[in-house]
């Protein structure tokens, strides 16, 4: 199961650089890439959607990387807080006809994460290194 900690501190650090460049396209008025922020949300959702992804990245690599017990729960804390943007960016703001399936998938997603953080013999020895 070790694979699947290593494919999740990839996806972190995907995250990690996405959150990145979503702050630094709030900052310069242009950037040398496509924008991949919404146009549709406001600063201050898009301040919300940036730390919270930026959140979750550093506490997974980190809490992984130095197998600190708590890194479930701070996940739980992470995804929770990026569930509720989404709640806001997809009832407020989004346009797109999959807008829910997306928000879906999402929450699917950190569901499945979490299920595997709490349940898998790997990542609970994994945190709890006694």
């Amino acid at each position: 199961m070790s694979y699947f900690g290593y494919i999740l501190i990839f996806v972190h650090a995907i995250l990690f650089l996405w959150a990145t460049g979503g702050f630094i396209e709030m900052i310069l008025p242009k950037v040398p890439w496509k924008p991949f922020t919404n146009p549709e949300f406001p600063d201050w959702v898009l301040i919300m959607h940036w730390s919270t992804v930026l959140f979750a990245a550093v506490s997974f690599i980190l809490g992984y990387l130095l197998q600190w017990s708590k890194t479930p729960h701070i996940m739980t804390l992470a995804y929770g807080l990026m569930a509720l943007v989404c709640i806001i960016e997809t009832f407020g703001f989004m346009t797109s006809k999959t807008k829910f399936l997306a928000m879906t998938t999402e929450f699917i997603t950190y569901t499945i994460i979490l299920l595997v953080l709490f349940k898998s013999k790997y990542f609970i020895a994994h945190f709890n290194p006694h």
